[in-house]
């Protein structure tokens, strides 16, 4: 990744994964352009990589024949392809458009897996910030979409992860967890 990239960008990726992980990420990964109306990836095709939004927004949606169901947009700090990761399908869920001019970074999942063997806490971190985004968009998807005149789901809106979710402490697994599942310790 080049060296304006890295300054520019880094502390979206500190803020996520803590400085010493996000230093591994980033030497596995590769910033690049998406314009415009560009296809990042389509609905059931392969995809190889998790993508993490930099600047500008993407929209997402479902191709079924002869229908597009519109199911939100996500902006910078969200990270898209880690259904495909963890169902280990390789496939993406949907297709992914800018709807700007949008810089991402890629990394792709064999470099996940290499670094789940050279630097398992960093892959860890990642992993962690992956499953609170998913479990937010799950929740997004049951609990906020709307719908058409006729009852028919039509859109999610925003889908992107809120700051407690792409920022979360760096105190270690367990705790991360717990505070997804809303445990929290009991007053003594």
């Amino acid at each position: 990744m080049d060296d304006k990239v890295l300054f520019d960008h880094l502390p979206e990726l500190v803020d996520q994964l803590g400085v010493e992980h996000a230093t591994v990420i980033v030497e596995y990964a590769e910033a690049f352009d998406l314009a415009k109306d560009e296809v990042l990836v389509r609905d059931q095709a392969p995809i190889e990589a998790l993508y993490l939004v930099l600047q500008g927004e993407v929209f997402l949606s479902v191709e079924i024949p002869g229908h597009c169901i519109q199911l939100g947009e996500m902006g910078p700090g969200n990270w898209i392809g880690e259904v495909a990761l963890f169902s280990g399908s390789k496939v993406a869920s949907t297709t992914v458009t800018a709807s700007a001019d949008c810089q991402l970074l890629k990394l792709a999942y064999a470099d996940f897996e290499t670094m789940i063997q050279v630097a398992p806490a960093s892959a860890c971190r990642l992993a962690h910030v992956l499953i609170g985004m998913l479990i937010h968009r799950l929740r997004a998807s049951a609990n906020d979409p709307v719908l058409d005149p006729e009852g028919n789901l039509q859109f999610m809106g925003n889908l992107s992860a809120p700051e407690e979710v792409l920022h979360p402490p760096h105190n270690g697994a367990l705790q991360y967890l717990k505070s997804l599942l809303g445990i929290h310790r009991r007053p003594s």
